[in-house]
């Protein structure tokens, strides 16, 4: 430290405060990284890394990015996983005695971005604090680029863990007892989202401290109107969120929403597999453009409205009068193509005001932060005129509650200009005719040509040098210009300022006395333009609770729009919404796949489920045959339906379902140390542990990761398990042995998915026909997927060999048939049970290894013992 510079030592001991983030220091025009900084900030952001202090024997490693256009480096930064602490001059350096005054004004976070360029417009950008104590936990989470700021509690992490799913944090505060606690919930966001984590001790916060921050902030009396005086943990949630946001964001903090406390069971909740599975904002293989039901459903035409669509599909409703409200609207603007195209048409014209409300509250606000609102307020004012007759309830609402902000509209329409420049420090951004002693200097500084004109001509003329020019340059400011060959006639009062190759430039105190008034001037403009725009910021800033209120009526009613346009667009109809436990669809087709599959007719099918005779759909067919499909369409239908969306069919009767769940396909996370069996395993003890009565449970392909009758034995056992619960399920296997389950539970039913065999060619149908299937057309897909022919006709003579096989086996065990499935009952028998030994046996055989010939082995050993009487 002793051998550095002032410099230096100063960029070092403010450094020391924030040694977990990215330093940009300010020196003239750029904003410069030392050290370890350097190094990682020139790696990532592919610029050169050199060094100060080249001569000494430690040169220090520095780097640098323009202090004008510093936001895309910034944003770079930030989406590694970086904090970047801005750093800026507090003095002008002309006039600073030793090293300029500089102190850290922000930092920004992954989880704090205000600017539009650092952001996804349709996509929140979350903050999140889990805050835990005595089996408790608070989860508050903002979004400081719209206000959002909401909160909640849990008594297990099961649910903490669905909800973080559907924020998806870009930056996560825990405390330090759930990391030690909790090391696998950690691991586990670390793997799926990848957001920044900070795990703190907050052991200096309590119910009391926590509350005296918030009414302090928020200037309340009490905690009554956020719902919170009760709720410990999510009151210090978001205590500590408000906290970290205050002391990163400093003056630049934006004006944050009323913290909003809500509970889960409000809403559908859906899971991480289920959404996974349902691909509902992701592709399974992780792509977030792919073909997914936000791709197919988003016709939004504000990010406002995007945003909102995708918070529907993470919190579809429970509440039968709050589903049929949107839905009654989205009729309404469905069957009024010409209004829904108008409002369309005029929602287009609407900025992301949400955004601009929260960026024009920081002093990081731009003169078109402001002229965008100002230039959305018109849309607006159509909008309420447009709905002037609507009469779907919602809708109603929207335009009696709907403020067009017409008066901030005028106000900023007699302070800003048309178009305003990028920057107020451009200047030009207010009217003429606003501000008197602003137009008075923009006088003086236009007048300036006529006046160096008048001038060079009186010059020339007193004297009497034709080629004498007055001129300016922003180094030297005014001067006279008179070439060499001219010199002997220049007047004694002519001041030399420069010399020329081939002339020479002079100031006079008349020029002198100018160049100092415009200077003035410019300086005058500039700062009376400043405490103008910063006035007109803070009155706009001020009415931010007016901003938003209408920012989020317009984001309904573009969703709203949005449904209608898909659901006309798409044939969708309007579903009949009850709180019975039942689905009935006509004509049902997957929402995604039938719009990937345009060239091909989608074949819709049937589908009914009520809690008397079908509440168990048992669903037997080939891979290929469109079971998975099947299932999961009417999965996504209900949720569409919760969501207040119409749904694809012909006709459509749902009970609400207070939870969707699914199991589909087969995959592992090794990252998470679990195989293919075990992460089925995970889900499915998932399922049965949350599901209820109420619950909607999609299944496919329970057991098919461990041997046939360890997986046989773990399906049946399921499916009887959710029988008995009462849940609606669709259960999709290829265990055909199941098909005797209706025989035992009387609310399961048999379907089959449809396949045509023509020789050794088969055509799926894909249409969903009662009762079971006993052929997996397993060679014939294996056939379709390109498997050599030598291997296809070897399998089928393995085949034949095994049902051979069974079939001997069935016509040689003489007596009671025997049940490879048997409920629980008492044993009153006397001796051996012969029926539990065979099964003992057979279990033993690996099937999965056994060759035909052993088998055949197997089977003469098991008759000789079995087949000629009922004891060994």
């Amino acid at each position: 430290m002793s051998n550095q510079t002032p410099m230096i030592r100063q960029y070092q001991k403010i450094k020391n405060h924030y040694h977990d983030s990215i330093l940009f220091f300010r020196l003239g025009d750029f904003y410069e990284m030392f050290f370890d900084d350097a190094k990682i900030a020139s790696k990532i952001l592919g610029i050169t890394l050199t060094s100060r202090n080249k001569s000494e024997s430690t040169p220090i490693p520095l780097c640098g990015v323009p202090f004008h256009s510093a936001e895309p480096y910034i944003a770079k930064l930030l989406n590694s996983g970086h904090k970047v602490a801005i750093c800026e001059q507090m003095e002008d350096p002309k006039s600073a005695k030793g090293v300029v005054k500089r102190k850290v004004v922000q930092v920004l976070t992954p989880g704090a971005i205000v600017d539009s360029e650092k952001l996804e417009s349709k996509i929140n950008n979350y903050l999140a604090v889990v805050y835990g104590n005595g089996g408790e936990y608070g989860l508050a989470y903002a979004d400081i680029s719209t206000g959002e700021f909401r909160t909640t509690s849990f008594d297990n992490t099961v649910e903490l863990k669905a909800v973080m799913t559907h924020i998806e944090p870009r930056e996560l505060l825990i405390n330090s007892a759930i990391e030690d606690e909790f090391p696998e919930l950690l691991s586990h966001i670390k793997n799926i989202w990848n957001p920044l984590i900070s795990s703190q001790d907050f052991y200096t916060w309590d119910y009391d401290a926590a509350k005296v921050l918030i009414l302090d902030h928020y200037r309340k009396a009490s905690l009554a109107p956020y719902g919170l005086e009760k709720r410990e943990c999510s009151l210090i949630s978001s205590a500590i969120l408000l906290d970290y946001l205050k002391e990163t964001q400093m003056d630049y903090m934006p004006l944050l929403g009323e913290p909003e406390y809500y509970e889960t069971v409000d809403y559908l909740l859906v899971d991480e597999s289920t959404k996974q599975n349902l691909e509902l904002l992701k592709t399974l293989s992780g792509e977030k453009n792919g073909p997914t039901l936000l791709s197919v459903l988003d016709e939004t035409e504000t990010a406002m409205g995007g945003r909102l669509l995708k918070n529907w599909m993470n919190y579809p409703l429970i509440n039968t009068d709050d589903i049929n409200a949107r839905l009654n609207a989205v009729d309404e603007l469905k069957n009024k193509p010409d209004l829904r195209i108008k409002l369309r048409n005029e929602l287009g014209g609407i900025n992301d005001i949400e955004w601009l409300i929260g960026r024009i509250s920081t002093p990081s606000a731009k003169p078109r932060d402001i002229s965008g609102l100002r230039d959305s307020s018109g849309s607006i004012s159509s909008l309420k005129k447009l709905l002037c007759e609507v009469g779907a309830e919602k809708l109603v609402s929207i335009v009696n509650n709907l403020d067009d902000l017409s008066d901030i509209r005028g106000h900023i329409s007699s302070i800003l200009v048309d178009d305003p420049p990028a920057s107020a420090r451009d200047g030009g951004l207010i009217r003429e005719g606003f501000n008197e002693e602003l137009d008075n200097l923009r006088k003086l500084r236009s007048g300036g040509k006529k006046w160096i004109s008048d001038l060079e001509a009186e010059e020339r003329k007193n004297t009497n040098i034709s080629s004498l020019k007055v001129g300016f340059n922003k180094v030297f400011g005014y001067y006279i210009e008179v070439t060499k060959t001219n010199l002997k006639f220049v007047p004694d009062h002519y001041i030399r300022k420069q010399t020329l190759a081939n002339a020479e430039r002079f100031i006079t105190p008349e020029l002198k006395e100018y160049e100092e008034k415009i200077t003035t001037a410019e300086e005058s403009i500039l700062e009376i333009e400043k405490s103008l725009f910063d006035d007109l910021r803070g009155f706009v800033s001020g009415e931010s609770g007016r901003v938003r209120k209408a920012s989020s009526l317009i984001a309904e009613l573009d969703v709203l729009c949005s449904m209608a346009e898909i659901a006309d667009e798409n044939d969708y109809v309007m579903p009949d919404i009850t709180d019975e436990c039942i689905i009935e669809l006509k004509d049902s087709r997957h929402p995604v796949v039938e719009m990937i599959e345009q060239s091909h007719t989608f074949v819709p099918n049937d589908i009914n489920m009520d809690p008397g005779d079908n509440q168990f759909i048992l669903i037997t067919g080939p891979n290929m045959s469109g079971k998975s499909t099947l299932i999961r369409q009417v999965a996504l239908t209900v949720l569409m339906a919760q969501m207040g969306s119409f749904v694809p069919a012909s006709q459509a009767r749902i009970g609400v379902a207070d939870r969707i769940f699914t199991r589909v396909g087969a995959s592992d996370n090794l990252a998470r140390g679990l195989s293919t069996f075990m992460l089925e395993m995970v889900e499915t003890a998932y399922i049965l542990r949350n599901a209820t009565p109420g619950s909607l449970i999609i299944l496919d392909e329970i057991g098919r990761g461990t041997s046939t009758f360890d997986g046989m034995s773990i399906a049946w056992a399921v499916a009887e398990y959710l029988h008995d619960l009462g849940a609606r399920t669709m259960f999709a296997t290829h265990y055909h042995e199941l098909a005797n389950l209706p025989s035992l539970k009387e609310r399961v039913k048999n379907f089959n998915v449809a396949v045509k065999r023509n020789g050794d060619e088969i055509v799926f149908l894909r249409k969903l026909l009662p009762g079971a299937t006993s052929y997996s057309y397993g060679i014939e897909v294996a056939k379709l997927a390109g498997v050599p022919e030598k291997v296809t006709k070897s399998a089928r003579r393995i085949l034949k060999s095994l049902e051979k096989m069974k079939h001997m086996l069935s016509e040689s065990i003489t007596g009671e048939q025997i049940m490879l499935f048997e409920t629980e009952q008492e044993d009153n028998s006397e001796g051996p049970d012969i029926n539990n030994e065979i099964v003992e046996e057979l279990t033993k055989i690996d099937i999965d290894n056994i060759t035909p010939l052993q088998a055949i082995s197997k089977l003469a050993e098991l008759r000789e013992r079995f087949g000629k009487g009922k004891t060994n």
